[in-house]
């Protein structure tokens, strides 16, 4: 049997979980949305610095997304006595009828700057895919990244997302005029990207 039905909410070294409305998962949204770097490459809105009113209230459209899930690494055999530690916040939008109804959604990741470059955001994006295809029988999986983010567009490319349209010149950013790049994923086209590779994709 495949494990990932015995043990859905998890990957190799990843566990996936609700967040929860508590001061533990209050503390780490906000801190990313502190970070001004992590937030450049997640967000195209204008960087300023944001009250605790402000980080609570995004924090609450959490609540409004089909699935999101915080991504917390996995203790090893000598620290399985510890809780995970949270690194990121993963979200697949629900809002758009549209999407709905053709059965797309459009997804979002956030991994903290200390666990970048780990492979993590790969592994978790492995994960949500198959949750979306398998699980929740979806058809397409679409994302919006920007023209700035260049290690994220290689990792989506690496795991079989196609650049599908690109905004020129739609955002203003660092003194000048940047593109916003839209990529998609179909269902079939996942699956034949799980057949043609042996473990996940690493950047």
């Amino acid at each position: 049997m495949d494990p990932s039905f015995l043990e859905p909410y998890r990957s190799k070294r990843l566990l996936y979980r609700a967040p929860e409305d508590n001061e533990k998962d209050n503390a780490f949204y906000q801190a990313l949305r502190a970070d001004p770097d992590v937030l450049s490459m997640a967000s195209n809105g204008l960087q300023r610095p944001l009250s605790t009113k402000e980080q609570r209230q995004l924090r609450v459209k959490m609540d409004k997304m089909m699935m999101t899930v915080m991504i917390c690494i996995i203790p090893d055999d000598e620290n399985s006595d510890k809780e995970p530690e949270t690194i990121g916040i993963m979200s697949l939008k629900y809002e758009d009828p549209i999407l709905v109804h053709n059965r797309s959604r459009q997804f979002g990741i956030t991994i903290a700057r200390r666990y970048q470059g780990n492979g993590y955001g790969p592994e978790a994006i492995a994960w949500l895919l198959d949750w979306c295809f398998m699980t929740a029988g979806l058809h397409r999986v679409e994302l919006t990244v920007y023209e700035w983010n260049e290690r994220a567009q290689n990792a989506y490319k690496k795991l079989g997302f196609v650049t599908e349209g690109r905004k020129r010149e739609s955002l203003w950013k660092a003194g000048r005029w940047r593109d916003t790049i839209s990529m998609g994923i179909l269902s079939h086209e996942w699956e034949a990207k799980k057949m043609s590779t042996v473990s996940v994709p690493v950047c």
